[in-house]
């Protein structure tokens, strides 16, 4: 559980980086593969690499251990893939349809943030 969450944090803090494997491992000095195994979660990973991979993202132990970013992020990526596939199945449809269906929507979350109030 805890190499996972490593993992998937070493990832999350790679890709906000801009970092490809390759870059982040020339960065902390080990091997590129090991990156990938380590972000799976299929490897053990020692504090002292730990330590290179911390140095190589420039990021503080804090940082490294904050996994509530992670979860968030997770929703942030998935409410973007939701609203993408919204954004493709609107576009194909003609105006009349687009102004009917926002009509529905907006009805839809009215009525929501009316309950939420009262």
């Amino acid at each position: 559980m805890l190499l996972k969450l490593i993992g998937e944090r070493i990832r999350l803090l790679r890709r906000e980086k801009g970092l490809t494997q390759e870059e982040l491992a020339e960065a902390a000095g080990i091997n590129a593969s090991y990156i990938g195994t380590v972000e799976r979660g299929e490897r053990n990973i020692s504090l002292e690499t730990l330590e290179k991979v911390i140095i190589g993202l420039n990021v503080t132990p804090t940082e490294m251990f904050q996994f509530h970013q992670a979860d968030d992020h997770d929703l942030k990526v998935e409410k973007k893939e939701i609203l993408e596939v919204l954004n493709s199945l609107l576009y194909s449809r003609s105006l009349e349809e687009n102004k009917l269906i926002f009509r529905v929507i907006k009805d839809i979350l009215d009525t929501i943030d009316y309950n939420l109030r009262g």
